[in-house]
């Protein structure tokens, strides 16, 4: 009867050892569970006279928790308690079970270890033998955890193939250089469903893809559009050219600067006055183009600015600015070399060199007036700086 209630109690407590048989850190001397009360002890033997229920409490007492070593002062084993300033977070409100098994668990073999070098050999035993009822439930545990885990590997082969549709339509949408944002948006879709690592890796290089593609189309229809503007006065089609661009492709409108390609059409539109586009409707700009060459080879380079500035609003925008830089150049190289040749007098001429230097400066002064776009325009200002310098020596 008493070895059927021992092994009925220890399969009880076993259960529960990781609350009931550890406490605070075993000290030098080892500390005992709390004594069962005479009530338990009633209701685990028969009622007899005052020397057999002492008799019969002792024994049953070692089936309910280990006996404190002689002249141990009994306490309540609890955890320490965490201090109250200490904020409540996840990690300190739900306890690892992978830390603190083995904590406990080492605990208690520490505590019975205890109990034995303190000659209570009793208290030790019932802590060992507790350990026999956890094999069982071990072993349960770990099917379990197995069985969860192949549900974990079937859920993410169910996912991986329900994302499969999502990567064939991605590929798909390569394949006909669909634009990035809606390859985009089926990777955002995937990515969202947090996807296998090797599956991720697929949709990075497939959004890597069309991206680079878009970006190359998105920048070849800018400079397109900015050709339009600069090189064919057509500000309108250009700005819609952009306009579209900023539209459609929203992802690209910083990268590639579209705002401020806009914006310098527009620039450029205002420069032109109305009445020269007007002028085009009813003349022909090659002809216009091919008289002005003629005058800047005769070196007329007024007449053939003016019939170059024109031209800016035409079709033939990019040649007539082209055409502009080479009048600019052949005006200011015969100006800067009668500045030379005006230098060389007046030092000669030392009696009429101020003058002689006035007239160089203003040769000087000449080309930065007519071409205030002249492309060497720094090193005139740098001329003119030293024939300056020379008035006042």
């Amino acid at each position: 009867m008493h070895l059927t209630k021992r092994f009925s109690t220890i399969l009880c407590t076993g259960v529960l050892f990781l609350m009931a048989c550890v406490g605070t850190t075993p000290q030098t001397v080892p500390q005992s569970d709390p004594q069962p009360t005479s009530e338990t002890v009633l209701q685990t033997a028969p009622k007899k006279d005052s020397s057999e229920s002492s008799v019969a409490s002792d024994k049953n007492t070692e089936a309910f928790a280990p006996v404190a070593p002689a002249n141990e002062p009994m306490t309540l084993e609890t955890e320490p308690m965490a201090p109250e300033t200490e904020p409540m977070t996840l990690a300190n409100a739900v306890p690892d079970i992978y830390v603190e098994i083995p904590r406990l668990a080492q605990k208690a073999l520490t505590r019975a270890d205890s109990f034995y070098a303190a000659g209570n050999l009793d208290s030790a035993a019932a802590i060992v033998e507790r350990f026999s009822v956890l094999n069982p439930l071990w072993k349960e545990w770990q099917s379990q955890a197995k069985s969860i885990g192949e549900k974990v590997r079937s859920g993410y082969s169910k996912k991986d193939a329900d994302l499969q549709q999502f990567l064939i339509a991605m590929v798909n949408a390569n394949s006909r250089r669909a634009p990035y944002a809606e390859v985009k948006a089926l990777a955002d879709t995937i990515c969202a469903s947090t996807p296998s690592d090797s599956i991720r890796r697929i949709v990075d290089s497939l959004s890597r893809i069309a991206y680079v593609r878009t970006f190359e189309k998105v920048k070849s229809s800018r400079d397109e559009a900015l050709t339009l503007a600069g090189e064919k006065a057509a500000f309108d089609a250009a700005e819609q050219k952009l306009s579209d661009l900023i539209l459609r492709y929203s992802d690209f409108v910083d990268t590639l600067g579209l705002q401020n390609a806009l914006l310098k059409i527009s620039s450029l539109r205002m420069d032109e006055s109305s009445s020269s586009a007007e002028y085009w409707k009813t003349h022909d700009p090659k002809k216009s183009l091919e008289e002005a060459k003629h005058l800047s080879a005769n070196k007329k380079w007024s007449a053939a600015k003016e019939i170059l500035f024109k031209l800016k609003s035409s079709s033939l925008r990019g040649e007539a600015l082209r055409e502009l830089d080479a009048v600019y150049v052949g005006y200011c190289t015969e100006k800067r070399k009668l500045t030379a040749t005006l230098f060389a007098q007046s030092q000669n001429k030392k009696a009429n060199k101020v003058d002689i230097i006035s007239k160089a400066i203003a040769e000087l002064d000449d080309c930065l007036e007519f071409a205030p776009e002249y492309k060497d325009r720094a090193t005139v200002l740098s001329n003119k700086q030293f024939l300056q310098s020379e008035l006042s020596k």
